[in-house]
């Protein structure tokens, strides 16, 4: 494993890994989701299977996702508060530029997983060599508040959210709201989706409480070349936990299958 940290496009760092094998035959790039980071749980580990199918894997913390020089830490909280849509797609731009210039004659694909799945079918558009795309768990909505949760949070400027692993606060500022009003067509998942021009595979968990799977079945209704796979004993995470103890069947089912359809793809 390599480590590299690069600048975002405000100068702030965005911290990754790649895992490759001997002459691998292409390049896949994570992207973690909403209070995720490159070493949460299965990431590691699906970086490492994913390289016995002859895989480099990029895997990345956003610039805002929050963590900071503590791998394992969610100590930017001030960085966290202002994330928006936009500044992760232009991380996911940098991350992927940086990895492609390390394997540049490889094709590449993008694995994302929940609020990561929805960033890699908005950014898909930009990913030179892009030849698929495989999302877990995606959201459907990059604005997926109610009118009274959004009338509130600018009442007060803020948004509390709980990490229920760290019990942290983790405050969001009305960044994200103003970012999607303004760029609501640049933002429209579903509507990227449809312009996506390779093949797409979606995979979703019949038990997940905080993304459900008719969110995963409303992307792949929209795909033009779309497969879809529901695991009905799958949790949100695959029933995987952080720090991952133990790798549950549901997740080495999710990481073959995509695997297997992403290498049909080289």
């Amino acid at each position: 494993m390599t480590t590299f940290t690069i600048d975002s496009a405000e100068g702030l760092p965005i911290r990754g890994d790649i895992d490759a094998p001997d002459h691998p035959r292409a390049l896949i790039v994570l992207v973690h989701g909403f209070k995720g980071f490159k070493d949460w749980g299965f990431f590691p580990w699906l970086a490492q299977h994913l390289c016995r199918h002859r895989f480099a894997v990029c895997r990345f913390n956003m610039s805002r996702s929050g963590i900071g020089d503590d791998p394992e830490s969610f100590d930017r909280l001030d960085l966290f508060a202002d994330d928006t849509y936009s500044i992760q797609l232009s991380d996911l731009r940098a991350a992927v530029h940086y990895a492609q210039s390390k394997f540049p004659t490889l094709p590449t694909y993008l694995l994302g997983h929940s609020r990561g799945g929805g960033v890699a079918l908005l950014g898909a558009h930009d990913v030179p060599r892009l030849k698929a795309v495989a999302v877990w768990s995606p959201i459907s909505r990059a604005d997926n508040w109610d009118d009274e949760t959004k009338r509130r949070w600018r009442a007060t400027g803020s948004l509390d959210v709980i990490n229920q692993r760290t019990k942290q606060n983790m405050k969001m500022s009305t960044a994200i709201l103003d970012d999607f009003e303004a760029n609501r067509e640049r933002l429209d998942i579903l509507a990227a989706t449809g312009r996506l021009d390779v093949p797409l595979l979606v995979v979703h968990g019949g038990r997940d409480d905080s993304v459900p799977a008719r969110h995963g079945r409303l992307i792949a209704a929209r795909g033009k070349d779309a497969s879809l796979v529901i695991l009905d004993r799958a949790s949100h995470t695959y029933n995987a936990i952080h720090p991952l103890v133990n790798v549950p069947f549901e997740l080495l089912l999710a990481a073959e299958v995509s695997a297997h359809f992403l290498a049909a793809h080289t």
